[in-house]
């Protein structure tokens, strides 16, 4: 264990003499320095604008979702094909309404 940590902190000592060794840059403060071209990809490169289709009036979306004549009649809490005066599977067992 104390070979790998002493491994590790020599390793770690030497890396930044490496990273400065094998950069080759410019002096940044210097004026006349060379630089290399630099070419940027734009990201609306093969931008296509969104086209909206055909879309349907706003009586024919009311009538997609309103209710068939059928189901007029239905209240609330009404099963289909019930009578008003039958009752509801949801009563109060013996309490006051």
């Amino acid at each position: 264990m104390r070979t790998i940590s002493a491994a590790l902190v020599s390793a770690g000592a030497v890396l930044p003499l490496l990273a400065h060794a094998s950069t080759a840059a410019p002096d940044p403060t210097d004026a006349g320095a060379s630089v290399p071209a630099v070419t940027v990809q734009s990201a609306f490169d093969g931008y296509k604008s969104y086209q909206d289709g055909e879309a349907p009036s706003w009586r024919q979306l009311n009538s997609a979702v309103s209710p068939t004549r059928g189901a007029a009649g239905i209240k609330h809490g009404q099963q289909p094909g019930a009578t008003p005066d039958a009752k509801t599977s949801h009563e109060h067992r013996g309490e006051s309404k």
